[in-house]
Formats: structure tokens, C-alpha cells, sequence
């Protein structure tokens, strides 16, 4: 999830891709959506979406519309970003250094995690009369054990949560390892492509989750979820195109205003057609007209790598690690309190942000070990 930074010109003149320094712009995309990703859980309770932890038993419109909003942008996004990132790291390191590097950033942050929170998260959810397994998602008898009786059966719970995003991205990484070389040691290309082209991505995606049924249901278990896998693994590569082609991505910054335009009307198309292959067409062109724009739009914002800029990008990782408990928990607490349900998601999502914060800055940032766990290196 870490990369390095180029240099993409306005239209109409050269487009270089640099090795040196940072893109802030990627790196600040990747804090907004990190950020998305805490509040898509937070919806997530309140949502019609059954499969989850934990869920309240009333439901709201706001939450499943916004909960659908969110969960098409931040995950592709996620995927997009890795996938420039990766083009961008191999201009600078071996095949065999890259690989390294993604263990240690990918693989040791998805063990510890599930060592450290996934017994909690699975208790949560079992103690909510919910089990999402491997095999599917099912209804039971709330548990009745208490923490500690469960734990010692489960030191590890029986799920990886939100941690399947970095076992996927690992898998698509390998997998991808051949083309990302190739893209990475291709001179970039700077010509900008036809206007028409920048909208083929948004078809592609389109047409993977018709032709193999991807997106619902919401179950990243990776064995039953290979349709799911594939549309990640296209935003992976596409991300990776963009690196290769600074052209492409320049060209991409002016189109920002139909980029919006085309997420405004695809996800109608989402809300009105729901889980059919209109409904799934409308989220291929959806997701990327939402990265689209959104790697526009932060390409003009730029942010200045201020210490606070930096500060949140070297905490990207560890929080998207550990914030998904913090939103359980919080979760429990408040679903009992008398406020609206739009007012506890957001309380849940900036309660939930701020404990996650305080966990890095406290109990991961100052310790190597903790680094090293969180993907960070020492």
C-alpha cells in the first residue's frame, strides 16, 4: 500500500512518471479512503446489508444508501491505489525485493491482526446471533459464553474480517507479479489516449461482475468469493495501467466533472436496480467513476507532506488494522442510546477514528515490535 511517487503534467504537455519522492496526492487519497473505510463500517450496522458482525435490529434507508455508497468507492479505490503503487515500487526495486516487501507489509500485519483482534470480533458476532464463515453467513442462537470461556476454546477467532483485504491484495499482487514487472520496466507512456478510452475501464468492470456475478453477495471469504476476486484484481490492474501510462491518468484529471456526472448516474442505477446485471453494470461504472474522480480531484488538491500529512500516511496501514474492533465495540455501546440512526453511525465513525488514532499513536507508533506487526517496518 506504500508507493513511490512520479510526476503527472497537465494535458497538453509531457507527462513524465519520476522515481523519486512521493505522490501526495496518492498518498492522500489513500488516508481519505482508509478514513471511508471506518465509516462504511460504522454504516454497516445500521444498513439492510444481513452480513456483518453486528447489526441493529432497526434498520435505516440513510444507512443502506449511504453503506452502498461508500463500500463502491473505498474498496476499488484501495485497489486502484495498490495497483499504481506497485508499478511505481518495482521502478525502484528487484521482483524478489518487491515480494519481500509486500510479506512484510501484507502478510505479518494480516497474522497479527487476526492473533490480536479476530477472537473478539468473532465473539462479537457470535454473541449478536450471527456466524460468517467460510462457507456462507447463517442466523443463531445468540452465544451465552462469556469473553473469557470463549477465548480460551478461540485465541484466534475463526475469521479473518476486514482482514481479507490484504490477503486478497497479497494473492492479486503475486499472481500480477509478471505484468507489474513488465509495466514497471516499460519507459511510461505519455501520450494521452482518446477521451473515449478513458471510460473502458468502467466497462471492463461492468462487464466482469455481469459475465461472473461479482459483487453481492458481500462475503470476502476468498473460497466462494472468486468473482469478487477477479473485479478486485482488475481495479489492481487497472491501477497498475495508470502508472504505466501517465498519459492516460493526465488526460484522466480533466475528465473529473463527467467522472462525477457518471458516478451520479450509475448509482441511481444501483439504488434502482439493486442486485440484477443492470444493478451490477451500474457498480463497475460506478466504482470507476468515483476512483476516476477521485484521482482527479486529489491531483489538483496536492496536499503539502506537512508533519501532519505525514503522520497519517505512515498511520494508513496499522488503523486499517486495528479499527475495526473499536467500531464493534463502539457499535454496543450505542446502538442503545436514544438518537437517530444517522447520528450514531457518524458517532460511531468518529469515536471509532479517534480510538483507532490513539491506539497507533500510543501503542504501535513508539514500539518497533509494534511496527513491525502493523506492516511498518522499524
Amino acid at each position: 500500500m506504500l508507493g513511490v511517487s512520479g510526476t503527472i503534467a497537465e494535458p497538453g504537455q509531457p507527462a513524465l512518471a519520476a522515481t523519486e519522492g512521493r505522490r501526495t496526492d496518492i498518498d492522500g487519497l489513500r488516508i481519505v479512503v482508509c478514513g471511508s473505510v471506518i465509516l462504511l463500517h460504522s454504516l454497516l450496522i445500521f444498513a439492510d446489508e444481513p452480513r456483518y458482525h453486528l447489526k441493529s435490529d432497526v434498520t435505516s434507508q440513510f444507512a443502506s444508501v449511504a453503506f452502498r455508497f461508500v463500500h463502491i468507492f473505498s474498496m476499488p479505490t484501495f485497489f486502484v491505489l495498490a495497483g499504481w503503487s506497485a508499478v511505481a515500487s518495482l521502478r525502484v526495486r528487484e521482483p524478489i525485493q518487491f515480494v519481500r516487501e509486500r510479506v512484510l507489509r501484507l502478510i505479518v500485519p494480516l497474522v497479527s491482526g487476526m492473533v490480536l483482534f479476530s477472537s473478539a470480533i468473532k465473539y462479537i458476532e457470535l454473541s449478536n446471533g450471527r456466524d460468517l464463515r467460510l462457507d456462507g453467513f447463517r442466523l443463531i442462537t445468540p452465544l451465552q459464553q462469556r469473553f473469557i470461556e470463549f477465548y480460551s476454546h478461540y485465541p484466534i477467532g475463526r475469521t479473518w474480517s476486514h482482514l481479507w483485504f490484504l490477503l486478497y491484495l497479497f494473492l492479486i499482487t503475486i499472481l500480477l507479479l509478471p505484468l507489474l514487472t513488465q509495466l514497471a520496466r516499460r519507459a511510461p507512456r505519455t501520450t494521452a489516449p482518446p477521451v473515449v478510452l478513458l471510460y473502458v475501464p468502467g466497462l471492463a468492470l461492468a462487464a466482469v461482475l455481469v459475465a461472473f456475478g461479482g459483487y453481492w453477495p458481500l462475503l470476502p471469504n476468498l473460497f466462494m468469493d472468486w468473482p469478487n476476486f477477479i473485479y478486485f484484481a482488475l481495479c489492481f490492474t487497472i491501477g497498475a495501467g495508470l502508472a504505466a501510462w501517465p498519459g492516460f491518468e493526465a488526460r484522466l484529471h480533466a475528465e473529473a466533472l463527467r467522472l462525477v456526472a457518471l458516478t451520479l448516474v450509475a448509482f441511481s442505477g444501483v439504488v434502482v436496480f439493486g442486485e440484477s446485471a443492470a444493478g451490477r453494470i451500474c457498480v463497475g461504472l460506478a466504482a470507476w467513476g468515483m476512483a476516476g474522480a477521485a484521482l482527479a480531484y486529489a491531483f489538483r488538491l496536492s496536499p503539502a507532506p506537512t508533519p501532519l500529512f505525514i503522520y497519517l500516511r505512515k498511520a494508513t496501514m496499522p488503523i486499517y488494522v486495528v479499527h475495526h474492533l473499536p467500531v464493534l465495540l463502539l457499535g454496543l455501546a450505542v446502538l442503545s442510546l436514544p438518537l437517530p440512526i444517522w447520528s450514531k453511525a457518524i458517532l460511531i465513525w468518529i469515536l471509532a477514528t479517534a480510538v483507532s488514532l490513539a491506539i497507533y499513536h500510543w501503542l504501535i507508533r513508539p514500539w518497533p515490535p509494534m511496527r513491525w506487526l502493523m506492516g511498518m517496518g522499524r
